[in-house]
């Protein structure tokens, strides 16, 4: 494959024919992407060092139709919490991305160039990135996005239930990399401000970059041979400059009170280390939630009750995971559910049942008929989330007499 051409697109998302460059030969894992390189000498200038880069492909196929990468990402308060940017000027998000290590990252940004069949992961400073590390880093962005052949189902049902819904192309809601880092912004999104959520979760990011030691630096090789590796930071970027959120592994390490001081946590800094600590344990497999199997309306209760047992999370906190782990028919209520209810909906006197009742016409997909008219709600008072600069994110609420603020 020649160097900056686009692979051709496939029938589904999963299960891809393999088109590899001369570097990655022996390129096999159960889901496959294509993968272009791009190798300059190791000697060379500054200038030439600061361009090395690698991009990924993952192939739309039959999804295309569907697809829209600006409303795939900036619909859910998730996009505007670190370490997540979204770049307006040319409609990327940009983060870093976990390697199979589990501990070193790599600076990522995500694109959906104009009539092309195939989104772009532009993988920043690093010349080779291993085969391994490769489908870690897409089966992350697969996860942001939801590109599977159970999501594009979902969002094709949901668009015959609510056909405004595939007018503007919404049916995939934004959720995080990992579970983990879902199920703490999930707690990060409780009891608070908007805009407090979003301090929480940037404090976080950079408590991650200041225990990993982290120096901006060119990452080669496998990343399984190098837990000790700094992680790549690409200067040039106009936004960023945090480290990743913090996973499992790096929270258990601290003790309550210092991130509770270091980022303002309050009582949530006890929930998400005793989280953090019951996954490194075993005591929770977080693996177990996503199984397919695992993702049917029998499972899903007992995966809520297995929430709902874990401290701190409540009827919002589980439905909110619930929702990012792909089960829609619980809404995560709180008070701004309560407003919306009460604007939108004209109910004087707003319940619990009176919110299942108004959405039960769109099952099994509640949640997203609901998160639908939220930001149709928020896009009319505030203008294009996509199109907001960072300065204003604090300000998109509903009320700023509210506790809570954009769609949760």
């Amino acid at each position: 494959m020649e160097a900056g051409t686009t692979p051709r697109s496939f029938s589904s998302f999963d299960g891809f024919r393999v088109l590899v460059s001369e570097h990655c030969r022996d390129f096999s894992c159960s889901t496959i992407y294509t993968q272009e390189c791009q190798k300059m000498d190791i000697n060379g200038s500054e200038e030439e060092r600061k361009a090395r880069s690698m991009t990924l492909y993952i192939p739309l196929g039959e999804g295309r139709s569907s697809f829209n990468l600006e409303n795939a990402v900036c619909n859910h308060g998730f996009f505007m919490m670190a370490p997540n940017v979204w770049i307006p000027s040319t409609k990327t998000l940009q983060r870093p991305l976990r390697l199979a290590d589990s501990s070193t990252s790599i600076l990522t940004s995500i694109s959906h160039p104009h009539n092309e069949n195939s989104i772009h992961v532009h993988l920043h400073h690093t010349e080779y990135v291993s085969p391994k590390d490769q489908q870690v880093i897409l089966d992350q962005v697969a996860r942001m996005l939801r590109l599977s052949d159970r999501d594009e189902r979902d969002v094709k049902h949901f668009h015959q239930l609510q056909p405004k819904a595939k007018n503007v192309c919404f049916g995939r809601i934004f959720r995080s990399p990992s579970i983990f880092e879902d199920m703490v912004k999930s707690i990060l999104l409780c009891n608070c401000t908007w805009r407090r959520t979003l301090d929480m979760a940037q404090a976080l990011c950079e408590l991650q970059f200041e225990l990993k030691g982290q120096k901006r630096g060119r990452i080669t090789g496998d990343s399984t041979n190098r837990r000790k590796t700094k992680i790549s930071v690409d200067e040039e970027l106009e936004y960023y400059s945090l480290g990743n959120f913090p996973n499992s592994m790096e929270l258990n390490v601290l003790d309550e009170e210092t991130l509770r001081n270091h980022c303002n946590l309050g009582y949530r800094a006890k929930i998400i280390i005793e989280l953090a600590r019951s996954i490194q344990n075993g005591e929770v497999q977080l693996n177990k939630f996503e199984k397919p199997l695992s993702l049917d309306a029998k499972s899903m209760p007992k995966i809520y009750k297995m929430l709902n047992k874990k401290r701190g999370f409540g009827p919002f906190a589980c439905a909110n995971v619930l929702m990012c782990i792909g089960y829609y028919e619980r809404i995560p209520i709180d008070t701004e559910t309560f407003r919306h209810i009460k604007e939108i909906h004209g109910r004087n006197k707003v319940t619990d049942k009176e919110v299942k009742e108004i959405y039960n016409k769109y099952a099994p997909f509640q949640c997203m008929a609901y998160w639908l008219e939220l930001c149709e709600y928020y896009q009319r008072k505030f203008g294009k989330l996509s199109e907001l600069p960072r300065s204003k994110y604090h300000t998109i609420t509903g009320s700023y007499k509210l506790c809570t603020s954009i769609p949760k």
